[in-house]
């Protein structure tokens, strides 16, 4: 089962025996502001922990998405762990969101 937080738009899903896990949700920003990556949960996708779309950006010179790069699908675990050694190595999570498809 999933929920939508709406205050932080980030997704939780409740597992077997009352776990709840936040999905990566948003864009990370390395940190000298040269890549930008997205994190997308697959809100189609009938799978209780459902996949979690990555999508590489280069960034302009004004901070926002400029060529797309790349896309890869990876299972909640793999993005939340991605996601946890990217901050820890410097990548800042942005507020600023750009849009499903920037």
């Amino acid at each position: 089962m999933f929920f939508l937080a709406e205050a932080s738009r980030e997704w939780y899903w409740r597992l077997p025996g009352g776990c709840i896990v936040m999905s990566p949700e948003g864009w990370l920003i390395d940190h000298k502001g040269r890549w930008l990556l997205l994190f997308q949960t697959d809100s189609i996708s009938s799978q209780q922990l459902p996949p979690v779309y990555m999508d590489k950006w280069n960034v302009s010179s004004v901070g926002t998405p400029n060529t797309f790069i790349d896309r890869w699908m990876v299972d909640q675990e793999a993005a939340i762990k991605i996601w946890k050694e990217l901050t820890k190595n410097g990548w800042r999570k942005i507020e600023q969101q750009f849009g499903e498809a920037a």
